[in-house]
């Protein structure tokens, strides 16, 4: 008679298991999906940062030169103020955008005071050697180009320029008090809607003086405006249908210009 033999289970060799190969895909998964978080708020972030310190902007700031007006009987206001173009839009990143608004925020820190004045969008200025309108030029050239054309144009040099799509001031007054990693954690929806040449700092400052003066307490002014003439070929000036800023009638509204002694 035989005797069965008895099966022993040998225990220094791993056993196969069935779950490996799906334990695998789930670890993998779950690598993948951390690592598509990590990547998602890194290039959220850096396209944040990218909306500040806007090199376009930066440049056309830096280039705008010497553009100050004169005028009899008033000497140049000594008052330390913050000039800030805001033009609005209604895509900040779209190219051929249409301009919707312009106005120049006056900041004057030496009275705590602040006003807005008021500039039509297809307001004239030089672009080259040809007058055209601002709103023109905003959607053929883009924004930075705008810059030095509308300060020439308004003897004003602007200390920096926000490019939005709204009006987000007010938006900008809220931000007092938070500092720049706050600001890129919690003002995400502020910053997808503007562009600018100031960094996080220069931005939060500003707002912090808004703040200050209380938007409800910023008065407004409509830009002092002439009809806008040019030379044509024959050398006779012509009405080019468009209106130009009177950059010395603005200059006193603004108060950069004082009566003088």
């Amino acid at each position: 008679m035989f005797r069965r033999r008895e099966r022993f289970e040998r225990t220094d060799v791993p056993r196969e298991n069935p779950y490996r190969n799906v334990i695998g895909v789930v670890v993998c998964v779950v690598v993948f999906a951390a690592l598509a978080v990590v990547v998602s708020a890194v290039w959220n972030r850096v396209s944040l940062e990218s909306r500040l310190g806007d090199v376009g902007l930066s440049e056309a700031v830096d280039s705008q030169g010497s553009v100050a007006v004169a005028a009899s009987g008033y000497a140049a206001s000594t008052d330390d103020r913050e000039l800030t173009l805001l033009l609005v839009t209604d895509d900040v990143d779209a190219a051929g955008s249409a301009l919707s608004s312009v106005r120049v925020l006056s900041v004057n820190h030496t009275r705590g005071a602040a006003g807005y004045i008021n500039l039509p969008a297809d307001v004239a200025v030089t672009f080259g050697e040809t007058r055209v309108s601002l709103s023109s030029l905003f959607a053929t050239d883009g924004y930075a180009a705008c810059v030095q054309p509308l300060a020439t144009a308004t003897g004003i040099a602007f200390d920096h320029v926000v490019v939005s799509s709204g009006d987000v001031v007010a938006e900008a007054a809220s931000l007092a008090g938070f500092d720049s990693s706050a600001l890129l954690r919690s003002a995400s929806d502020f910053l997808k809607k503007i562009r600018t040449d100031m960094d996080a700092t220069e931005l939060l400052s500003l707002a912090g003086s808004i703040a200050s003066v209380g938007v409800e307490n910023i008065t407004a002014f409509d830009a002092p405006l002439v009809t806008d003439v040019a030379t044509d070929a024959d050398g006779n000036l012509v009405e080019t249908g468009l209106q130009a800023v009177d950059a010395v009638q603005l200059a006193i509204t603004l108060g950069l210009l004082v009566p003088g002694a």
